[in-house]
Order: structure tokens, then C-alpha cells, then sequence
């Protein structure tokens, strides 16, 4: 039999089945008549902001670092240029100026260029640390943005291959050797910026603690392998790392101190002949650094 809709509107007509009375009795209950129309409530939905927004944009900010576009940019640009001892009151007023003017976006790219021009060369991260410390006290994000950023070095500054020092008939010689200096550099300027974060208490100590644990076991990874021009360079910059690090922690940071200096002193009690990648330069460097971290 065909279902059309003529046939379907005929079984109106037909002979009910008689229900039971407990089904009718719930069926008079139902109600009778529509119900009454009420608009829908439109509710705004709040968007809450991701915790990580800052690791969405840093790369394309570090990748723009030195595009000038924006004339408050371009003024902090000179502000961190110009800042020095005496007049870092006055140009620490000015960046507020300018922060408090523009929005989150604005501020963590500024933060990346303070960064930046901290890390890329070791004798302006204390400078740096200290305008960092001022525009903090009027702005307190500035601190969860270089704390992201601390954490992100390795990935911000492409650090996961170490450069060793060119060979005279190398293709590209001059400017292999300014690649490996410039390493070496950011490497260095970062454990020093570091360090003075931790000591400003502008980042948290598990932070610095982190990087030195990671150094620390590269270096018992490294000192054993077979030596290389690769493996000797890894130590050095590692000594190098753990030196700066080691000059600046303050007496009140025991645990890492004492961090530093059981570490290092399990790698230098080490026989000679076992540790192939460890040359004199770094040997010194790391009894320097023992040094630096032993309790007075």
C-alpha cells in the first residue's frame, strides 16, 4: 500500500483504540493550550584570553625586531639605546609614558626588543635588568613577559645547533666566523640577563634553575664523548654559561649555588682520560666557576 498523505489524513477517521485509563489520565494533564512566546535571551559570550597568547606572537615579534614602523616603537627603539646609569630615571619614565598608552600587543613586543638588546650583548644585561626592574614597578606584566620569553630562548634564538669556529678555506669563512660569535654572545648574554631577572626577582628561580639543570647534564653528557671540534665547542660555551651564571648569583640563592658547585665538582674530580672533550680553556673556566660558588 502506498503512505500518501491523502491515506494518512484518513486515519482520522477510523475507530480509536480505547487507551487505558492511566494513559488518558496522564493525557488530560498535558496542557491544552501553546505556550506562552518568550524572545530567546541572547547571552554574550565572554572569550577568555588563552594563557599562552604570548608564545602565538613572539616569534613574528623576534622576526621583526628591527622593523621600525610605528613612531612610539621607534622611540623606545632610542630609549634603549641611549639608556646608561645616569640617565635611567628619566628614560625609564619615558617608556612608561609610551606603555601606558598602548595596548598588551604594544608592550610585549616592546619587552622582545628589551630582551633582545639585553641578550646580544653581555654588558647591557645589567642596565637592562635594572630598566626592566622600573617598568615592573608601573607595570607588572613586564615580568610575565620575559619570563615567557626566558623560556622560549632556545626556541626564539634558534639555539638547538652549536657553531664551531670556521676552517681558513672554508666556504664563506668571514661570515661563519660572525655567525659563531654572535652565538656565543646571545648564549652568554642570556645566562647573564638571566641571572639578573632571578636576582630583581622579576622571573622565578625555577626558570634559571631549569637552564642550569640542562647545561649542567649536557656537560656530563658531552665531556665523555669523543673529542670533535663540536664537542669541545659545546663544553666551552657550557663552561662559559655556567661562569656568568656563577659571578652574578647572589649569596641568598644556596640551592643553586650549591647546584653549581657539586655538579661542576663531580665533572673536575673525573680523571683526565675520561673526559676527552674537556680541553684546558674550559678546565680552568669550570674551577673559576667552582670558585665563585663556594661558600665563603
Amino acid at each position: 500500500m502506498e503512505l500518501t498523505s491523502a491515506f494518512l489524513y484518513s486515519m482520522r477517521f477510523i475507530q480509536k483504540i480505547d487507551l487505558p485509563e492511566i494513559i488518558k489520565q496522564n493525557i488530560s494533564k498535558l496542557r491544552l493550550v501553546p505556550a506562552a512566546y518568550r524572545p530567546g535571551r541572547f547571552v554574550k559570550k565572554v572569550v577568555q584570553e588563552p594563557s599562552n597568547w604570548r608564545e602565538k606572537v613572539l616569534i613574528e615579534y623576534v622576526r621583526r625586531i628591527r622593523e621600525t614602523d610605528d613612531p612610539d616603537y621607534d622611540q623606545m627603539f632610542a630609549i634603549f639605546n641611549k639608556v646608561a646609569k645616569a640617565n635611567l630615571d628619566a628614560l625609564s619614565q619615558d617608556a612608561i609614558s609610551i606603555l601606558k598608552r598602548r595596548d598588551k600587543e604594544f608592550r610585549l613586543r616592546v619587552t622582545t626588543l628589551l630582551f633582545d638588546k639585553a641578550i646580544k650583548g653581555s654588558f647591557y644585561a645589567g642596565i637592562m635588568s635594572e630598566l626592566a626592574v622600573k617598568l615592573n614597578n608601573v607595570i607588572p606584566e613586564i615580568s610575565e613577559d620575559l619570563g615567557t620569553q626566558a623560556t622560549m630562548f632556545g626556541t626564539l634564538y634558534d639555539m638547538s645547533d652549536t657553531l664551531v669556529f670556521p676552517r681558513a678555506n672554508e666556504e664563506g669563512f668571514e661570515d661563519k666566523i660572525i655567525a659563531w660569535s654572535k652565538q656565543k654572545d646571545v648564549r652568554r648574554g642570556y645566562s647573564r640577563f638571566l641571572t639578573y631577572l632571578y636576582s630583581a626577582e622579576l622571573v622565578p628561580g625555577k626558570i634559571l634553575h631549569e637552564s642550569m639543570q640542562k647545561v649542567l647534564s649536557d656537560l656530563d653528557d658531552t665531556v665523555i664523548q669523543s673529542k670533535t671540534e663540536k664537542s669541545e665547542e659545546n663544553v666551552t660555551q657550557y663552561a662559559d654559561f655556567l661562569f656568568e651564571i656563577a659571578k652574578l648569583l647572589p649569596k641568598t640563592a644556596v640551592e643553586l649555588r650549591g647546584l653549581i658547585q657539586t655538579r661542576v665538582d663531580s665533572v673536575l674530580k673525573r680523571p683526565r682520560t675520561e673526559l676527552p672533550s674537556l680541553n684546558t680553556r674550559s678546565r680552568f673556566k669550570l674551577e673559576d666557576t667552582y670558585k665563585c660558588v663556594q661558600a665563603s
